[in-house]
């Protein structure tokens, strides 16, 4: 991330004005969580996935893989024993009839779960605070200032635990037992009043920043009087306006192709054939492009 939290130039939507990514996210996260078409929701895994190790890393993707994919395994084993709907049969446990029907369909509801997921956090990585105050600010200022301290004080949380756990572990009266008796051997029950204490103290502590926040707002003349002039981080241009209406055109396309896919497609009672179709390069080009601009941009800096 760059300064003034704003995305590098070399990501996508980074150089644009922030209605560009939100009309893209909204369009893109809109379309893939109405739509369980099987190709539909794995080239939408697929672009998430990438754009996601664009801007974060493989490594980072991958770590987020390690609990997405039990999810999705959970699902798809989980959908046979509430749907008994479905031509082919697959195992037969006890009462319960495993069909291919009811896998197939608990899949692809995991694999648009997942994919909504890193859509999300895609989109958080790209509209920064800065962004969604520059975005809709002037509109929704409680809602954007709420929004906009949520993302940044849930990973500030985080740390501060970091930083109460590792001062605990260092102060040897915290191991030592807190009334005289018998000692009591380290366990569940010392971790959980750990967990306990900890949260204490992170509680205390933001409650006085909250105070302190709230404080410094009142000072500043927070939501006192009319309307007040605040500096732009960035100009809406002509070509932000172009581009945010192709990107507006081409969602609208895909989700019309979407809706045709959808209503040919049935899992129950037998799943027709998969068969090549034109009708899925629309989206392809909707989810994998920001990968793919990405990528040919830090290649291109890369030369250069």
């Amino acid at each position: 991330m760059s300064p003034a939290g704003s995305p590098r130039a070399d990501v996508a939507f980074g150089q644009s004005h922030p209605v560009v990514a939100a009309v893209y996210f909204a369009a893109v996260i809109g379309v893939g969580t109405l739509v369980t078409q099987p190709v539909f929701v794995a080239i939408s895994v697929a672009g998430a996935l990438l754009f996601g190790t664009c801007l974060q890393g493989a490594l980072s993707t991958a770590r987020r893989l390690r609990w997405q994919l039990p999810m999705v395994a959970l699902v798809c084993l989980a959908n046979p024993l509430f749907s008994h709907s479905g031509a082919t049969v697959v195992a037969t446990l006890g009462p319960v009839t495993v069909r291919l029907e009811a896998l197939a369909y608990g899949l692809c509801m995991g694999g648009s779960l997942v994919s909504m997921l890193q859509w999300v956090l895609d989109a958080a990585c790209v509209l920064t605070e800065d962004r969604l105050l520059e975005l809709s600010g002037s509109c929704l200022p409680v809602v954007s200032t709420m929004v906009s301290m949520a993302i940044q004080l849930v990973p500030q949380l985080r740390r501060r635990y970091g930083v109460v756990s590792s001062t605990r572990s260092a102060c040897t009266c915290a191991q030592a037992p807190a009334v005289e008796g018998p000692a009591v051997a380290p366990g569940k029950g010392a971790s959980r009043m750990g967990y306990v204490n900890a949260s204490t103290v992170l509680m205390a502590w933001a409650m006085e920043d909250s105070v302190e926040r709230a404080d410094a707002m009142r000072a500043r003349g927070w939501e006192v009087g009319g309307p007040r002039t605040r500096y732009r981080l960035q100009t809406l241009r002509a070509r932000d306006v172009v581009l945010a209406t192709a990107v507006g055109s081409l969602a609208l396309a895909c989700a019309l192709l979407a809706w045709v896919a959808q209503s040919q497609w049935s899992f129950y009672p037998n799943m027709p054939a998969l068969v090549p179709w034109w009708g899925y390069v629309p989206y392809m080009a909707l989810s994998l492009g920001p990968a793919v601009v990405t990528a040919a941009r830090r290649v291109r800096e890369g030369r250069s």
